[in-house]
């Protein structure tokens, strides 16, 4: 009978990392406040530094189909590193979110194959 593989983290290992993610925190990008815009049905990021990136909401997974009541209320997490909607229990995470990724892999996908179809048939 095989024994289950067990990893075990040192407490350095530990203090290691979180020294490494205080050193980097500074580089996260930081949402003071995030919203949603019914007129441009989109949704707009407000950093602390000044910046406003606006995402179409049809691209965020988990919004594409929501009512739009729904999408007014945002609550920032982890100092802004993160968005959540609670009442469609849907997150997203900004770094992600500026990087291009709005969803899962299989959503990715999807709105690749969309963006084509359209494109062919304009």
């Amino acid at each position: 009978m095989s024994e289950n593989a067990r990893i075990v983290t040192t407490d350095v290992e530990i203090d290691t990392a979180i020294q490494d993610a205080r050193l980097y925190e500074k580089y996260d990008r930081q949402v003071a406040c995030a919203t949603y815009c019914g007129k441009s049905d989109t949704i707009h990021l407000h950093f602390e530094h000044g910046v406003t990136y606006i995402i179409p909401r049809q691209l965020l997974q988990g919004l594409a189909d929501a009512n739009p009541r729904d999408l007014n209320n945002i609550e920032l997490l982890g100092r802004g590193t993160g968005l959540y909607w609670p009442a469609l229990d849907v997150a997203h995470q900004v770094s992600g979110l500026l990087a291009g990724i709005y969803g899962s892999a299989k959503w990715m996908k999807h709105l690749q194959l969309e963006y084509e179809a359209n494109r062919m048939s304009a």
